[in-house]
């Protein structure tokens, strides 16, 4: 409600102010009744909302007065950009840039606030800018660019998610290197990451075992392959290579097994938990403390500490209080996928882990534990699965293997590769640990490749909407109540969210079934598709090349595509649609077309073909050179015709209706 609700902020504050009173009124009544109340639970709730609309209001960029967005408006600021910041985190680099996220303090001689997303050529630096590296920009401040085809990935939306509202594109002479604080914990971390980096590629590693290593220990996935992503996410384990959940759970496993001894002396749980704490951040430092790294520390941070309490604990207590801490600190982490990911997991793990468990309990130890490693990965995949499906579009069916196989490991990887890099930073390494750390993750390399590799296993391509998704998990919540106790209530609460599910399913299949014709934009391409019930028509000009936006289509409108050579004349909605390309063919008899599709830059003098056809407006596709379509746009802002360029406003939709 705080992101999407169009609220006066000063209006929230005093609501939550009036709130907090009635909440501390209606917390001492209750304690002096020793009981709650419905009053104390309305306004407990009712605080709660108010915090994170406060909470996410104060988040916005447009209502942060020091946000350096705010003062791009100004003239003399506009012509000549320079800012001021400090790198905080390195992303993965596309096929001409490196991106990093700057936090900057000026935009010009003004102390501004902000993240913004910095672009720079390959070509242009030596070497790699180092977290924490302190530097100065000058460039023209840019928005990202909008969708320009439908079911596309929304970059700009993802990286607004994650505080970052504008890019800059930068060559060699438009940075400046500052001295870096080399007492800033960010910088240290950076540097100690780098170093451990280092001295991990002076080890004999093949290049797919350092890239894993990397991604396992330290969360950077910047030198895997797509081909080995694509392995691990075939196989159904990709989570393993981002630094999450997963990896800090099993290293306070590990910690508070081998921490046992301190239970049973005198402040030993006090000790315990210190050093949990301290070996969990530690961790956090050595990764780098990427955003990622520290969230998932500090969500088991909040378990250390009920591990070790001296009373009954509920791990959804504790799991939803390090969810509300971080939400107050960051609220954009509710949009993030890693963080959703996780929390699912987790949550579903603790609810329906249980009620698996009961279903089939083997006395012998071994067995029992093959089955609890059944049951946790299960729980984990129902969890995440709408998710899966909603983001990512597949489903590994062979996922149990994999979790089954890999994960008992886990805590032998884990264990090993945070040996090996503090030995590393000591110099003191055996030249045993390497070699047989580089065949564990080579032999976990080529399982994967095996599992990954059987295509046939692999569903691709799955259709699933953001209602199926709302749908599934409140469906799985009404299934809750049955899963502790089977009465009449819990199974119609349970029917009821299969109703849900069922009614969503329905209400798509009846509103997809519609028609529409969808002029696309491609680089040096005319791509058009003719969308029926039936079946989906795709008229290209490069039928051995489907671009990712065709295959994004077919997925989402889940039709069977026939690919066809471009036709010059179509008809849909009763209108007439002229292709008119490099050949310049218009004249044709009987035909009054209400749509002109300019594509392969067709040398035509426009105004004289105006003068023939009459068209209601005229479309120009990226398939034209840019110096046609500026003198295509003069000649049209001229006779005052509609005119619509693809690379400017998107593809083009002949049942949407336009104004111009």
């Amino acid at each position: 409600m705080g992101f999407y609700a169009q609220l006066e902020l000063g209006l929230v504050l005093i609501v939550g102010a009036v709130l907090f009173l009635l909440f501390l009124i209606s917390f001492l009544f209750s304690v002096k009744k020793f009981q709650q109340n419905n009053l104390f639970g309305a306004v407990t709730y009712s605080l709660f909302l108010g915090l994170g609309i406060i909470t996410s209001q104060l988040h916005i960029p447009e209502n942060n007065p020091k946000h350096f967005s705010n003062y791009l408006f100004e003239s003399e600021l506009t012509k000549t950009p320079i800012l001021t910041g400090e790198v905080i985190e390195e992303l993965k680099p596309d096929l001409y840039h490196t991106k990093y996220i700057l936090r900057t303090s000026k935009l010009n001689s003004i102390s501004a606030e902000g993240k913004v997303l910095l672009l720079i050529n390959k070509d242009s630096l030596q070497t790699n800018l180092q977290i924490g590296q302190k530097l100065i920009v000058a460039s023209e401040i840019m928005k990202f660019p909008n969708n320009l085809n439908p079911y596309e990935f929304d970059y700009g939306n993802y990286m607004r998610n994650l505080g970052v509202t504008h890019q800059l594109q930068l060559k060699k002479e438009n940075i400046v290197l500052l001295p870096s604080n080399a007492n800033s914990l960010r910088s240290y971390a950076g540097k100690l990451r780098i170093k451990i980096i280092r001295s991990l590629k002076q080890q004999d590693f093949q290049k797919d075992e350092l890239a894993v290593i990397q991604s396992l220990l330290l969360g950077q996935r910047q030198d895997l392959s797509k081909e080995l992503q694509q392995s691990y996410a075939s196989a159904g384990i990709i989570h393993i290579l981002a630094v999450s959940g997963l990896h800090v759970g099993i290293i306070l496993w590990l910690l508070n097994w081998m921490l046992k001894f301190l239970d049973r002396i005198k402040y030993g749980k006090f000790l315990k938990t210190f050093i949990l704490l301290l070996c969990l951040w530690g961790f956090a430092l050595l990764a780098g403390l990427s955003p990622s790294v520290v969230r998932a520390v500090s969500m088991f941070s909040f378990v250390a500490i009920g591990l070790q309490l001296n009373r009954r604990t509920s791990v959804l207590n504790t799991l939803f209080a390090s969810l509300f801490i971080l939400l107050l600190l960051n609220p954009y982490y509710l949009f993030q996928v890693g963080f959703q990911l996780s929390y699912l997991a987790v949550f579903s793990i603790v609810i329906l882990q249980p009620t698996l468990s009961k279903i089939y309990a083997p006395k012998n130890k071994i067995s029992r534990s093959f089955w609890n490693l059944i049951n946790v990965s299960l729980a984990a995949q129902i969890g995440v699965l709408p998710l899966s499906l909603y983001y990512f579009h597949q489903f590994p069916g062979l996922f149990l293997i994999s979790n089954i196989v890999v994960l008992p490991f886990m805590g032998i990887i884990l264990g090993l590769g945070i040996l090996l890099m503090a030995l590393n930073l000591t110099s003191f390494t055996p030249s045993f640990l390497p070699h047989l750390y580089g065949e564990l993750i080579s032999l976990l390399n080529t399982f994967v490749q095996k599992i990954g590799g059987l295509e046939l296993f692999v569903i691709q391509n799955i259709s699933f909407s953001i209602a199926l998704c709302l749908g599934f998990y409140l469906s799985y919540l009404l299934f809750i109540p049955m899963l502790k106790k089977i009465n009449f209530e819990s199974i119609s609460l349970a029917l009821f969210g299969i109703l849900i599910f069922q009614g969503i399913l329905i209400t798509e299949a009846y509103f997809n079934k519609n028609s529409e014709l969808i002029i696309f934009h491609g680089s040096r391409r005319t791509d058009i598709a003719v969308l029926n019930p039936q079946n989906l028509k795709l008229y290209s000009s490069n039928s051995e090349v489907k671009p990712t936006y065709l295959k994004n289509y077919e997925q989402e409108t889940e039709v069977t595509s026939q690919i066809l050579p471009i036709q010059n004349i179509l008809k849909h909605s009763g209108k007439n649609i002229l292709i008119l390309d490099s050949l310049g063919v218009y004249k044709i008899p009987d035909l009054n077309p209400e749509i002109l599709v300019l594509t392969n830059s067709p040398r035509i003098n426009l105004e004289r073909v105006l003068a023939e056809i009459q068209p209601e407006i005229i479309i120009a596709d990226g398939s034209n050179y840019k110096s046609y379509i500026k003198r295509w746009k003069k000649t049209l802002a001229h006779k005052k015709i509609p005119f619509h360029i693809t690379g400017e406003k998107g593809a083009f939709n002949i049942n949407h209706q336009y104004e111009y």
